[in-house]
Order: structure tokens, then C-alpha cells, then sequence
């Protein structure tokens, strides 16, 4: 994807839809123009029935058939409101979801193709999270409602200053005078706000990496009795968090009494005005009443501008946010076209291959030093070894996942270079000795973005050696696990994440000690259940214990 600014992507969406645009902004000033004659109007009832002058236009041959004219067209200008109101809630609301969905999309389309490297250091699964959620429910709204605020701002303001102006001149302007000093206010206000939305947002982003912290470490936490410590240090971030976020929303708040204020004042210094040109009789009751109202419609959109002003600011603040990791630096390959796989019976291929971490390149280390390997179709292979000694490095390296290697690997015959991300995910399946469960149920973490049935979910689980355990729960397969899979043990999660890779059905299966939480009674039966379904699949397994590779037909040792 090309690189965006805010302001380029923002505009993009727009001329994407600018049909959509355009009806939903017309259906608004539809919607203007019909508050504003209804309001009028009101002040010609109100002199018509106490027979003052009135327009021409509604003046008929006897006060009957003035009476049709005149409420004739406000009868028909409620229908026209409720349809236009409708309108631009279908098209212009409508838009924020469109938006919402859009961003979502391309943050994923973008963050699956960075360096490993960036997801440690730059965008860990709290950043993104905050992101994907936060700045992307702030950043839509400047898709739709905003834009909707916008042209209520100019076209009933400029409307209501309008119609104000053909009643009386004089007080209109001196009602419009006593709100000159709002903008230059709302303008500091603004700045103040944004400031503290952005470091909110730089503190919950930092919470959510420290809450995932937490309960990925809840097992130790209690084996070492820190969970006091960890609660602690978990509530002084949230604190934090909620401290700058209720400074941030007084902060929005004060444009309420900011805006009020200055109604208040208008509104005050129209009414004594207008009553002195009453009772002179300069002005008609009627008019009187219409003035009030068109004030009351003026002050609306003068009000709205506070808060389109901090909508604004924050929406594109969040947008930013999002538009770095659009323009991220991305593994380019990834993205490349789809190269055919070959017909090969050597699945993997490693010539003299090295691999140093670079913190132990300066202490000149060696984590793995000329290896070579050949893995055929079909075959498994074990990996074992000390604390250490590279294993789950060099399995990292054989998925296509780690690439700061010296040497040569190949994929089917090509490096990994030549493979678009797509057609990776399609043949490579890799179970993590820590897998990572989404807080949501036994089914949904299975199925991912498959379509799978229910019996197929079952069959996994079966395969997994996962199935009773599930039955066992009161929801059965709507189960929900909680963040991270809190609520399932270490041996259960393993067991989930193998059932969701074998569900994708890999040509190539990683496995990186994914049964060492599980009992050895479980796990002979997990083995006999892979041995009999993965028979054509090639099989890569780091294991410490020597019984899990029981059925490889050849095992490494490093």
C-alpha cells in the first residue's frame, strides 16, 4: 500500500464515495432549512392570529384559505424533516461503520506483512489493540458525524443569521456580537484537549501491554507469591489511565458552560432588545417569538462548533495514529505475487546455516553453527536438546519466521523470499509452546477465519485429545476462555492451539514443544491420533522429553 498522510486518506474515502456524500450532506441542509421555516413560521401563526401583517405569499382570498396556506406548507415541512432526518442517518451514519470496518481491514492487511523485530519493539498486541479499538472508534466518527455537525454548523447558522437579519437588522447583530469572544476561547480549549487525548491514549496503550503482561504471567504469579506486587503495579497504570482520561473529558466538558455561557448572554440581550422594540411597537409579537427561536437555532450549530472542533482534532490525532502502521516498513516479499510451489520432494532445505541473536554476536557467540539438513515429504523430524542450545531458534528459522541467518534454507526448492504471506499461511502450520487464545470461545479460537462445521471443530478437538475436556464445560463449544485463555490450564491451551493449526490442515506442521504442559497418559494418546490423520503431513516437532518423538523418523540433537 502506498504511503498515506491523514489528510490524503481521509480524502480518498470521501471521493470513493462521493455520491453517498453528497445525498446524506443534501439531506441535511434539507433538514436546515426545514427547522429554520418551521421556526419561522411559527411567528407568522402567532401574527396572523392576532391579525398582524403577514407575507403574501400565504395571503388568500379570506382568512380560511390564509389559514390553509399558511400551515399547509408547515404540515408538509414535518414530513420532509422526518425523511430527511432518515436520510442522512442511513447514508451519513452509516458512513462511520463503512470507515470503521475499512481502517480495521487495512491494519491487518499492513501489520501481517512487518519484520518480526517490529511487533517486539514498535506494535506489541497492546499497541495494536489500543488501536484497533480506540483511535479507530474516535477516527471514524470524523467520517460521518462530523462531517454532519459540519454542515449543520454553516447552513442553519448561515441560514438562522439570515433569516434574523430580514426580521431585524439591528438586534441581530447584537446578538452575534455577544459571541465574537467564543472562537478564539474554544481554539485554546482545543489545543489543551488534544494534548491530554494524546497522552491518554499513550497510557492505555501502555496498559494493555502491562494487563497482557499480567495474565500471561498468572501461573508464576502465584508460584512465587508476586501476584500482590503485579496487582499493584497493575492498578497504579490503570489509575494513571483514569486520571489522564478525566482530565481529558473536563476538558471537553468545559466547552458545555463555555458555549452555554455565551447563549445565555445572547439570548439575554436579544430578549431585553426585542422587548423594548415590542413594546414601541417596531416589532410584532410574532416576529419577537421568531427572533428567540432562530437565536436558539443559531446557538446550536455556534455550540456544535466546540465540539466538531475537539472531534476533529482527536479523530485525526487517532487517524495519524493509524496511518503509521498503514505506512509501516514492511517485509516487501510478502506482498509479492504468488509464485507456484513446486513439485519437490525435499520439503526444506539448509545449507550450512548460522544463526547468531546480536547481543551474542558482539560477545561472539554462536546460538546454531553449520547445519545442514534435508526434510522430504511426509517425514518427521524430532528436535531436542539442552536450555539453549537453539531449538525452538531453529525451528523459527525452518518456519520462514526468523530470517537474520547466514547460510542458505529453502522452501520447496525456493527461498522464502519467494513467497507471498498467503501462500506461506496455506502450507505452514506452527503450534508455539505458549500459544496465544483469544477471549472468546472454544469454537471461535478453532475456526479462526475458516468455515468449519461443528463436527469438524469436534473432530479436531478429538484429535487434540481435547474433546472431553470440552463436553465437560457447561457451554460445551460456546465456552468462553477469558483473556489469553485464563480460564482453561497450561495442558488445555496447548491442546487448543494444536487443534486450531491442524484445523487449517498445513502441508508442513512446526511443533515447539506444544505438549509440555500436558500429562504423559494424554499425551501418548495425541501422538497416536497424529501418527494416524498427519500420515502425509511433514512433521517438525522440538520436544524435550524423549517419548514425544517416539514416532519421528529421525531426531536431531543439538
Amino acid at each position: 500500500m502506498q504511503d498515506y498522510s491523514p489528510g490524503k486518506f481521509y480524502l480518498d474515502f470521501l471521493k470513493r464515495h462521493w455520491f453517498l456524500y453528497t445525498v446524506g450532506i443534501l439531506a441535511v441542509v434539507i433538514t436546515t432549512f426545514g427547522q429554520v421555516f418551521w421556526v419561522r413560521s411559527m411567528g407568522w401563526v402567532i401574527d396572523f392570529f392576532s391579525e398582524k401583517e403577514i407575507p403574501g405569499l400565504f395571503v388568500g382570498a379570506d382568512r380560511s384559505s390564509t389559514f390553509a396556506n399558511l400551515f399547509g406548507p408547515i404540515l408538509f415541512t414535518r414530513f420532509v424533516l422526518f425523511f430527511s432526518r432518515v436520510v442522512w442517518r442511513l447514508i451519513l451514519a452509516r458512513r462511520t461503520h463503512f470507515s470503521a470496518k475499512l481502517m480495521r481491514e487495512l491494519i491487518w492487511e499492513n501489520a501481517r506483512y512487518f519484520p518480526m523485530p517490529t511487533f517486539a519493539n514498535k506494535y506489541s498486541k497492546g499497541v495494536l489493540m489500543n488501536i484497533t479499538n480506540s483511535d479507530i472508534n474516535q477516527a471514524r466518527f470524523i467520517f460521518g458525524f462530523t462531517i454532519v455537525m459540519l454542515v449543520d454548523v454553516f447552513s442553519l447558522g448561515l441560514l438562522s443569521l439570515f433569516m434574523l437579519a430580514k426580521i431585524d437588522l439591528e438586534l441581530t447583530l447584537w446578538g452575534f456580537c455577544c459571541l465574537l469572544f467564543l472562537p478564539p476561547l474554544m481554539v485554546k480549549l482545543s489545543t489543551k484537549e488534544i494534548d491530554l487525548y494524546e497522552q491518554s491514549q499513550e497510557m492505555l496503550s501502555r496498559l494493555n501491554d502491562f494487563a497482557a503482561q499480567t495474565v500471561a504471567t498468572i501461573r508464576l504469579q502465584r508460584l512465587t507469591q508476586s501476584g500482590a506486587f503485579w496487582q499493584q503495579k497493575l492498578c497504579q497504570s490503570a489509575e494513571q489511565v483514569r486520571a489522564s482520561k478525566l482530565q481529558a473529558v473536563k476538558t471537553s466538558l468545559a466547552y458545555i458552560p463555555l458555549m452555554g455561557g455565551g447563549a445565555i448572554i445572547s439570548y439575554a440581550v436579544l430578549f431585553y432588545l426585542g422587548i423594548q422594540k415590542v413594546l414601541s411597537g417596531q416589532l410584532s409579537v410574532g416576529d419577537f417569538i421568531a427572533m428567540q427561536g432562530l437565536m436558539l437555532l443559531l446557538i446550536d450549530p455556534l455550540c456544535e462548533l466546540g465540539f466538531i472542533i475537539s472531534d476533529w482534532k482527536k479523530g485525526m490525532a487517532s487517524l495519524g495514529r493509524i496511518i503509521q502502521v498503514f505506512n509501516q516498513p514492511k517485509e516487501e516479499f510478502l506482498q509479492l505475487g504468488q509464485d507456484p510451489l513446486l513439485a519437490s520432494e525435499t520439503i526444506l532445505s539448509v545449507k550450512d546455516l548460522s544463526f547468531s541473536y546480536p547481543t551474542e554476536k558482539a560477545a561472539g557467540s554462536t546460538v546454531l553453527k553449520n547445519i545442514n539438513l534435508h526434510i522430504r515429504r511426509g517425514q518427521r523430524i524430532g528436535i531436542t536438546g539442552k536450555i539453549g542450545t537453539g531449538k525452538s531458534t531453529l525451528l523459527q528459522i525452518l518456519a520462514g519466521l526468523e530470517r537474520g541467518h547466514r547460510g542458505s534454507v529453502t522452501f520447496l526448492g525456493k527461498s522464502f523470499h519467494a513467497y507471498r504471506h498467503r501462500t506461506l499461511r496455506e502450507h505452514i502450520g506452527l503450534v508455539p509452546q505458549k500459544p496465544f487464545l483469544f477471549a472468546d470461545s472454544i469454537r471461535n479460537n478453532v475456526k479462526m477465519d475458516l468455515a468449519l462445521s461443528d463436527d469438524e471443530v469436534e473432530h479436531f478437538l478429538q484429535l487434540a485429545e481435547l474433546k472431553n475436556d470440552a463436553q465437560g464445560f457447561a457451554h460445551y463449544l460456546d465456552t468462553e476462555l477469558g483473556e489469553w485463555g485464563i480460564n482453561l490450564s497450561g495442558g488445555q491451551k496447548q491442546r487448543l492451539a494444536l487443534a486450531r493449526a491442524l484445523a487449517r490442515r498445513p502441508k508442513v506442521l512446526f511443533l515447539d514443544d506444544c505438549l509440555s504442559a500436558v500429562d504423559t497418559v494424554t499425551e501418548e494418546k495425541i501422538l497416536k491420533n497424529l501418527h494416524r490423520a498427519l500420515s502425509s503431513t511433514t512433521l517438525i516437532w522440538v520436544a524435550h522429553r524423549s517419548s514425544t518423538l517416539k514416532y519421528c523418523h529421525e531426531v536431531i540433537k543439538l
